[in-house]
């Protein structure tokens, strides 16, 4: 590989580390409370994806030898939103017990409850478009590799014009 090729495939990693901190910063400011995870936790089909998520979001950059986690975390995040859209917010209200009609008091502060209960589907919302774009350029960045890797194998097949 020649070092125009290395600075190509450079730059297409690097431009998903803006999606990846993007990600990382809602995470962690809204989804990473360990109330919310314990909440989150007891739902059903949760399948404890939060060490792949945390393992995911601690990369500082996307390199090709990292796929495993990049898939792993990706996927505890897609499944941590569906399970989030699926059992936690139509039942938000009662859970974080804003319902009139609910006796369960989670959390002692009743505000935060409210608040919680209707910020949650657009952060859901926002960390799932999130994770499709960060998706989208992956995909884009893998075509583009492989496209080079083609490239490449032509070239190193292609006999000499002089002989």
């Amino acid at each position: 590989m020649t070092r125009i090729d290395l600075l190509q495939s450079e730059s297409v990693q690097s431009s998903s580390e803006p999606l990846l901190e993007a990600i990382r910063d809602l995470f962690s400011s809204y989804f990473d409370h360990p109330w919310l995870i314990n909440i989150i936790d007891e739902l059903p089909e949760n399948m404890g994806n939060m060490g792949s998520i945390r393992t995911f979001l601690a990369l500082s950059s996307i390199h090709p030898i990292q796929e495993s986690i990049v898939l792993n975390g990706l996927t505890g995040l897609k499944t941590m939103v569906r399970i989030i859209n699926i059992w936690l917010i139509p039942e938000s209200t009662d859970i974080f017990g804003v319902s009139p009609f609910t006796k369960k008091r989670v959390l002692s502060n009743r505000r935060f409850r409210k608040c919680i209960a209707y910020t949650l589907p657009a952060n859901t919302m926002n960390l799932s478009m999130l994770i499709e774009e960060f998706e989208k350029e992956i995909s884009e960045s893998e075509i583009l590799g492989i496209i080079l890797i083609i490239f490449l194998i032509h070239i190193a097949t292609i006999k000499p014009l002089i002989s």
